[in-house]
């Protein structure tokens, strides 16, 4: 099934697509990327290039993070791209991004730069956040300062000391 977003203003695209991403409608959300698109999270390694890449990671993501939806947003348009300042937020509830799900919520801030592609479609969508902070809320990483990261600390220093566990 095939949905067709009709280019308008950048903005609108990319509103219509944030607010397909928050009503998790898989269809919406790519009827916003030109055909030859892509994706990146550079705090994660993420490069997805084409539709069907960006298709299983929003299916991904929306299975693992049922009520993902974005808030308090902002949007900026300069020179060919809308910036987007938001935060995301869900409950992990399902195996996301190779990690086993946990039952956390997260809120966390986020700053993503989309090009727009000469169809007044989106090009791409590059996100930038704060891993560690999601990963921290959703008990992945110890939180800072706690007991588990001074025993993830003291097993770094002790490993660094023994050359046999290099």
């Amino acid at each position: 099934m095939s949905t067709k977003v009709k280019a308008g203003s950048a903005l609108e695209v990319v509103r219509a697509h944030m607010e397909a991403e928050d009503r998790q409608d898989l269809e919406a959300t790519l009827a916003t990327f030109t055909e030859d698109c892509y994706y990146r999270v550079p705090g994660l390694g993420i490069e997805l290039r084409g539709k069907a890449e960006i298709r299983r990671w929003y299916a991904d993501l929306f299975a693992a993070i049922p009520d993902f939806r974005n808030s308090d947003e902002h949007y900026w348009e300069a020179e060919g791209q809308v910036f987007y300042g938001a935060y995301m937020e869900g409950t992990h509830l399902g195996t996301w991004h190779g990690w086993a799900s946990t039952g956390r919520s997260f809120r966390s801030a986020m700053l993503v730069r989309i090009p727009i592609a000469p169809d007044g479609l989106m090009e791409a969508e590059i996100v930038y956040n704060d891993s560690a902070d999601v990963f921290m809320q959703l008990g992945i990483l110890p939180r800072q300062g706690s007991s588990q990261e001074r025993i993830m600390q003291g097993l770094h220093r002790l490993r660094r000391r023994l050359p046999a566990l290099r």
